[in-house]
């Protein structure tokens, strides 16, 4: 019984020293002509250097790195406009997900929430797509 109280001590301490204090006011996505822009606002940075912005097209859990962005300080706001989405030759809107990894200057990290954005293109954009491939 020692043993584990001593395990779950140090899980927790370690958690505490590497996550206890990092909040989200918000993370949020939503498209636009170019593709998708992401925006958050933190409270509390407790420690954080850097977000590594990550994106899985279609399922959810097959997350890429697309994006370092250094962390600013306490009640920051930050954007990142993703123009590296791929709605080429499919249908007019495609899924894609999106999470923050958070890391701490010592090199321990955690991951926000998953947000969902669904991606529209235009009928006008997605018919101009297809007018340029005919004259190529």
């Amino acid at each position: 019984m020692y043993k584990k109280t001593i395990t779950i001590f140090l899980i927790f301490l370690i958690a505490g020293v590497a996550f206890g204090s990092l909040t989200f006011e918000y993370f949020t996505g939503k498209t636009n002509a170019e593709g998708i822009l992401l925006e958050w606002k933190t409270g509390d940075e407790g420690g954080i250097a850097k977000f590594e912005v990550e994106r899985s097209a279609l399922v959810p859990n097959n997350f890429v790195f697309i994006k370092t962005i250094n962390a600013s300080g306490n009640n920051s706001y930050y954007s990142y406009q993703d123009n590296g989405v791929d709605f080429k030759g499919k249908s007019s809107s495609s899924v894609y997900y999106y999470r923050l990894k958070c890391l701490n200057s010592n090199g321990s990290y955690s991951y926000t929430n998953t947000i969902t954005v669904v991606h529209t293109v235009s009928g006008i954009k997605n018919t101009w797509g297809s007018i340029k491939a005919i004259f190529r």
